[in-house]
């Protein structure tokens, strides 16, 4: 058991990062405490990334020590290692709010500050806009600093590369701080990660260096001709014998590797790199989970976490008494793709990073020869399912359904155009609490469905799922099989199977209405047809389940588009943004005669909460659906 017993002395007063440049090593030291402290109770209460974050306090005290934001630009990767960015630049009172509804966001968010350069969320974008902010400085002639932060897992994404390769040998005021924890959200894999692992081992060497730096410098008169002496011929012997680093090699001067955890060796390291005035890759080594013992010990298990007990091992939600209590389509996913996997030695399964977020932990064990755990790379990841495809195996790839949007041009040209088959798991599909903007999975449908010989299943309930999963590894073409973050829905009516949708009747009065839905939703759309035929007898309302939504019915299914004709009123209920959606698909259907009213997700930007809530902001809680649909039906 561990306990957390700090008095708040300092943080309090921090305002922004200017007061923390008048702190002495004593005092950085009990601010640093201070703030692993608030970041470990806050994430308790409200869950959140927890051992990046406590990973991250004393590199980012050294960044806003040598920086000076938000006059220099400072861009976090995903955003979700900027807790204490977001405690010393004036945010400490309302940290308390964290991933709340209303509250702080879990990410940086330039609405929320002015500190926060960017809205992120996503992995491997910051070098790339980083490059961009600097470029403007350049041509507009400020002397600003850019820096991006970086964790070492972003960097098995191809877009990183992409941008090293552009700021190679510009004069760019560029500083990139690669934060090298050995983890992104599962273990980081690959060879870039061995080769980071081998130049961790050569931090000795960087400290000796910077030592005899150190004495260099103190000799009078000729001691900056010493140590300018002493980095020729340093880098003269690197090139004889081929040892410089990969990004040396690019061009890009590369200092490191450098303990990010010390405050006062990493903010020596930052004002070199800061004097430089060309781009800079600093190399910093940070513990992850780091002031937690239980975050030390098991950081996947805390890098992002509902709320726990502090004095438990645990996060509760990974108790046996939470799994069963709330078993997930993870879970589910989790057992069935195993059961497939057993009798049919042509599936494999494919994650970016994710193996334990998508279920497949199990599955890895059991058939490590067909597991695949390509890092932040979900271009890469669908580009070879088509591969596999086309050699005969059946792909079964699990992103989250916000990370799917990186991936529809390896969709369109190395599965569809190739006529492949694969499936593709959406996990995280519809409204996601907590993670807010970024993370919402409600653009897949829209994305995907125009793609040729694609079919979508959207499940509500496991034996739905189960089907549409098994249905899917044995059919063609692109399967899409997406659902929520959560559990199945649980009902207290009975349905009438029709194959792809399923069907029941609410009510006996003589005006009728059709809802059709989808998913999740389908839970509140039933409490929501229960309100309006309880304030209205004469309504007689038939409820469509929709199973598979893309393609919807054949135009000679006769009991399905009966059913759509042949109500007074015709509503489509969908998680999702209304452009692009199924509704506007049924709208526009050759076999549709009624006009379609659609309720679906219009805004742009979701913020973060929980479920509910987020379900009453969209006007998708059970409320809002029953009156929609009574404007509808007067």
């Amino acid at each position: 058991m561990q306990k957390i017993d700090i008095l708040m002395k300092i943080l309090p007063k921090i305002k922004s990062p200017k007061d923390i440049r008048e702190l002495d090593k004593t005092e950085l030291s009990v601010l640093s405490e201070e703030i692993r402290k608030t970041i470990i109770e806050t994430t308790s209460k409200n869950g959140g990334h927890l051992a990046s974050n406590l990973g991250m306090v004393e590199a980012t005290l050294a960044i806003h020590r040598v920086f000076d934001c938000p006059n220099d630009a400072v861009i976090f990767d995903v955003g979700h290692q900027a807790y204490a960015h977001k405690l010393i630049t004036g945010r400490y009172d309302g940290f308390s709010t964290l991933r709340q509804a209303g509250g702080i966001s879990g990410f940086t968010n330039y609405e929320e500050s002015e500190y926060d350069t960017t809205i992120a969320g996503h992995s491997g974008t910051s070098i790339s806009t980083a490059v961009g902010i600097a470029e403007a400085d350049r041509i507009a002639d400020r002397k600003s600093h850019t820096v991006a932060v970086i964790g070492d897992g972003s960097f098995t994404g191809g877009m990183v590369y992409e941008a090293l390769n552009q700021v190679a040998s510009k004069k760019l005021r560029l500083v990139i701080i690669l934060n090298d924890n050995e983890m992104s959200i599962s273990k980081n894999v690959g060879g870039l990660s061995t080769y980071l692992s081998g130049i961790r081992t050569s931090a000795g060497y960087f400290n000796f260096k910077l030592w005899l730096k150190t004495v260099f410098s103190k000799i009078p008169l000729i001691g900056d001709g010493c140590i300018s002496a002493a980095r020729a011929v340093k880098n003269f012997i690197k090139r004889v014998l081929g040892s410089e680093t990969f990004f040396e090699s690019l061009g890009i001067r590369y200092i490191g590797p450098v303990n990010g955890n010390d405050i006062d060796r990493l903010t020596d390291v930052l004002e070199e790199a800061k004097s430089k005035n060309e781009p800079v890759i600093v190399h910093m080594i940070t513990k992850k989970g780091l002031g937690f013992e239980p975050a030390e010990v098991r950081p996947d298990r805390y890098h992002s976490t509902s709320g726990f007990k502090i004095d438990y091992l645990e996060p509760q939600e990974n108790s046996a008494e939470a799994k069963a209590a709330k078993r997930t389509f993870a879970d589910e996913f989790s057992e069935k793709i195993c059961e497939f996997a057993e009798d049919d030695d042509r599936i494999c399964a494919i994650t970016a990073a994710m193996t334990d977020g998508c279920g497949l932990k199990k599955y890895s064990g059991m058939f490590s020869e067909r597991f695949f755990d390509v890092g932040i790379a979900e271009e890469h990841a669908v580009a070879m399912a088509g591969g596999l495809a086309l050699r005969g195996q059946i792909p079964v790839t699990v992103l989250y359904s916000t990370f799917s949007q990186r991936v529809f041009d390896q969709m369109w040209h190395d599965v569809a155009l190739q006529k492949a088959h694969i499936v593709l798991c959406l996990s995280h599909a519809g409204l996601v609490p907590g993670d807010g903007i970024t993370h919402q999975g409600v653009y897949d449908v829209g994305l995907f469905s125009p793609l040729p010989n694609v079919t979508i299943y959207s499940p509500d309930t496991f034996a739905d799922f189960d089907e549409s999963l098994e249905t899917s590894i044995s059919g063609e073409g692109i399967c899409i099989v997406r659902y929520p973050k959560d559990g199945e829905n649980v009902y207290d009516v009975e349905f009438d199977d029709h194959g792809s949708w399923k069907s029941c009747d609410f009510g006996d009065g003589e005006r009728t209405v059709t809802v059709v839905t989808y998913g999740r939703i389908t839970k509140n759309v039933i409490s929501a047809i229960r309100k309006i035929i309880a304030d209205d007898a004469d309504l007689r309302v038939q409820l469509i389940v929709l199973r598979k939504i893309v393609p919807l019915p054949e135009s000679d299914d006769l009991k399905f588009y009966g059913a759509v004709n042949g109500a007074e009123h015709l509503v489509f209920v969908e998680e999702v943004k209304r452009r692009g959606g199924v509704g506007e698909m049924l709208a526009s259907h050759e076999s549709v005669e009624k006009k379609v009213s659609v309720i679906a997700i219009e805004e742009d930007r979701i913020p973060h909460g929980k479920t509910d809530q987020l379900m009453r902001y969209v006007g998708l809680d059970s409320e809002s659906i029953a009156e929609k649909v009574k404007k509808i039906i007067k």
